[in-house]
């Protein structure tokens, strides 16, 4: 029987600032071998061109992975005007090459405020999703066709910030194939435009197929130029250790870590403090109701169906739970319960997440 490697007691929740060209997994690798800590997961893969916040949970934090990756993020970066290509970056062959200069700064955002709100986004032809088994980018490298159904996404904001005249992208144009796109490229050469935006989008959405279909609305094409990630959840990149400094001083890392409840988006799961009495109840996997909570006329208002934190005196994570609500039963059963929600246990922490 082979021994285990040995893993550290470093746990936590690791914003990180990724570079481009590293792929996620990269920086997991790193943070590895700087912490000596095998269990380490992050909440969300940036593309190896992307650059920005990449969230690491670290030894018992990863089992709140489900919980992270579903969170709102917002991105920056630029667009550029005037192509499409193949993968909706810079990375792929040009499918549509045209003069951009009458997207002007005001028709770019008037088509922007289009996209804000609930939508069906069709992703990028080069995307890891699963269709029959198959990776997307499977079927496109060996130039097979699959039919791409659209995803319901949110984009709670989309801002055009500038506009300003692209340079000629020449390792992009040098893949257009000869024919009709060869001759656009030269006679389009000096009439790409880019734009800077800022997207928060809920998670699942894709920035590349953003970029494409506002192009496709200003009719003269698009494509992502750069993106960087700024904020998952509550975490943000100004408040994140470099891959560098991770990798040179891991001992830092206390400066930059979050732990207990502190780790859970308040803007999707509400967070209460359980009365150290009943905390033997909760690790027992009984049901909890809001009069075992330090602010039971909050707890009683919750919805039910709403997963929620279950946090110790100590700032400690002691559970997931959902609450259920008894309005319905009481309207169906004669008698009257002694308490409006209950919280049925979902996930417990036994030692608590500290």
């Amino acid at each position: 029987m082979k021994n285990k490697r040995p893993t550290s007691n470093i746990a936590g929740i690791l914003p990180v600032l990724k570079q481009r060209g590293p792929t996620s997994h990269d920086i997991v690798d790193v943070a590895r071998k700087a912490l000596g800590e095998r269990q380490i997961g992050h909440t969300g893969t940036l593309d190896p061109a992307a650059e920005g916040l990449l969230v690491l949970c670290i030894g018992p934090y990863t089992k709140l992975v489900p919980y992270l990756v579903e969170s709102d993020k917002t991105y920056e970066g630029w667009f550029g005007l005037g192509i499409e290509t193949t993968t909706d970056d810079s990375e792929g062959e040009p499918l549509m090459i045209s003069d951009a200069r009458e997207a002007t700064l005001e028709r770019v955002r008037a088509a922007a405020v289009r996209f804000v709100g609930d939508i069906d986004q069709i992703p990028p032809r080069y995307a890891a999703i699963k269709v029959a088994g198959k990776k997307l980018y499977e079927y496109a490298r060996k130039g097979e066709e699959v039919v791409i159904e659209p995803r319901a996404v949110t984009i709670h904001q989309f801002d055009i910030l500038e506009m300003r005249p692209m340079e000629a992208p020449v390792p992009v144009l040098a893949r257009a194939p000869e024919g009709q796109l060869a001759g656009d490229a030269e006679r389009h050469a000096e009439n790409f435009m880019q734009v800077k935006f800022v997207a928060r989008v809920t998670s699942g959405t894709y920035v590349r197929s953003l970029a494409r279909d506002l192009g496709r609305a200003l009719g003269c094409g698009g494509y992502l130029l750069s993106l960087k990630r700024t904020q998952v959840g509550q975490f943000s990149s100004d408040k994140a250790m470099s891959t560098e400094e991770l990798a040179a001083s891991p001992e830092r890392i206390n400066e930059f870590m979050i732990r207990g409840a502190g780790a859970i988006d308040t803007q999707r799961f509400p967070v209460f403090t359980l009365l150290r009495a009943y905390m033997p109840r909760l690790f027992n996997g009984q049901p909890l109701n809001e009069k075992m909570m330090e602010s039971p006329e909050i707890a009683a208002a919750v919805p039910s169906g709403v997963l929620c934190g279950i946090a110790g005196d100590d700032g400690s994570l002691l559970a997931m739970v959902e609450s259920q609500r008894f309005d319905t039963m009481r309207q169906a059963n004669p008698y009257d319960s002694r308490f409006d929600v209950h919280f049925r246990s979902v996930r417990i922490f036994p030692r608590g997440l500290k």
